[in-house]
């Protein structure tokens, strides 16, 4: 299900761009919020990895953070380029404008996008009620966090 998500944020490609959104800079999804950050908005022991893509594969562009017995989720996505960034006007982009986060950023409801650095990022609460305050504050450890 998370790669459905996944898939939804890309935008479109052409040519030669990295349809993945890995690009050349090496970054661990799962280190920009730790277990125990998470296990606050969850309220609840969470497990941390990347989530499964429709290959069966994990995918190197995010990371889940889940209560399975809570079922409380919510998903961290970095692109590493512009180009997966919803922008103002787009369909993708289903929120507010955001201030002070990254170089643009937009919230909705359950979900913050930003980019920052030429990393399209984002976190979504998956399930659960995870207040989207707590979604916000996740977004932004991540923007402290990324190179």
């Amino acid at each position: 299900m998370a790669a459905c998500l996944v898939l939804g944020a890309c935008g479109g490609s052409g040519g030669d761009e990295d349809v993945l959104g890995l690009g050349d800079r090496n970054l661990d999804r799962c280190s920009l919020i730790t277990a125990a950050e998470a296990e606050e908005w969850v309220v609840a022991p969470v497990t941390v990895a990347p989530a499964e893509g429709f290959d069966g594969e994990p995918d190197p562009v995010t990371c889940l953070y889940e209560n399975e017995d809570t079922l409380t989720s919510f998903l961290v996505q970095v692109y590493d380029g512009e180009v997966f960034f919803a922008e103002e006007g787009s369909a993708a982009r289903t929120g507010e404008t955001v201030e002070g986060l990254g170089e643009d950023a937009w919230m909705g409801d359950g979900k913050v996008g930003f980019l920052q650095n030429g990393w399209s990022a984002s976190v979504s609460r998956i399930f659960g009620t995870i207040p989207d305050e707590d979604i916000l504050e996740a977004a932004e450890l991540m923007s402290s966090r990324l190179p």
